[in-house]
């Protein structure tokens, strides 16, 4: 039904521009039969950019892709290359990758590359990022990558606490927690102080970590 819609919409914007073959004569009496309801129309609007063209799957992916490109850059620049830090609780690590949580990857030759579809895989795709506000991706992303999902989601749900909401700080990123993030979206900033304070309470119970405080504290500020 979707296309359906979209197919009809476009005949509505688009009036001088040659159309390709996939467009049919789509009436609004045959919209009407199908039960069209206004979400239908409002996902099919979703499918338009600022300016009124539609936007096809692969430009969409290229979207997010660029997205994704973009923010790994950031997160690539604090990881680093290949340390064997016997006081970093991560053990051997590559680009941020290490054999802790990856002991079949060979660490020490870890490519830029790899790491970023390790990355893309494991910490984009499989926690959702594209679902949360754009100005809280790049956070989100980097919490994952950082400090893992559950304390991220627990930073997230703090914050969102300190804007109203009333969420059990579990860890867990379920609808109650999706639908008070959208109801009590936190600022940026907000988010960040969540993060420096994890930092500190960490800190607090493992004082060996204080070496690393200052680079945690600017990475938390900076993303």
């Amino acid at each position: 039904m979707l296309d359906i819609i979209i197919n009809f919409l476009k005949s509505l914007f688009i009036k001088d521009k040659e159309e390709p073959s996939i467009l049919h004569d789509v009436s609004i009496e045959a919209l009407h039969n199908l039960s069209v309801t206004g979400d239908d129309v409002a996902k099919a609007l979703g499918h338009m950019d600022e300016d009124g063209e539609f936007i096809t799957e692969v430009q969409q992916e290229k979207q997010e892709m660029s997205k994704f490109d973009e923010i790994i850059e950031g997160v690539l620049k604090h990881e680093g290359g290949y340390v064997n830090d016997p006081t970093d609780l991560g053990g051997e690590t590559n680009y941020g990758i290490t054999k802790r949580f990856y002991p079949d990857v060979d660490i020490k030759n870890l490519t830029k590359e790899g790491a970023k579809e390790i990355y893309r895989k494991d910490y984009w795709d499989k926690n959702k990022v594209d679902d949360l506000p754009d100005n809280l991706k790049h956070f989100f992303f980097d919490c994952c990558v950082n400090q893992g999902r559950g304390t991220a989601v627990k930073i997230l749900q703090s914050a969102i606490n300190g804007k109203g909401g009333d969420l059990t700080v579990d860890g867990g990123f379920g609808p109650g927690t999706k639908a008070a993030l959208d109801k009590y979206t936190p600022e940026l900033e907000r988010c960040r102080m969540y993060r420096v304070k994890h930092y500190m309470d960490l800190v607090a119970r493992k004082p060996e970590q204080e070496r690393f405080l200052y680079g945690w504290f600017r990475r938390a500020l900076e993303v």
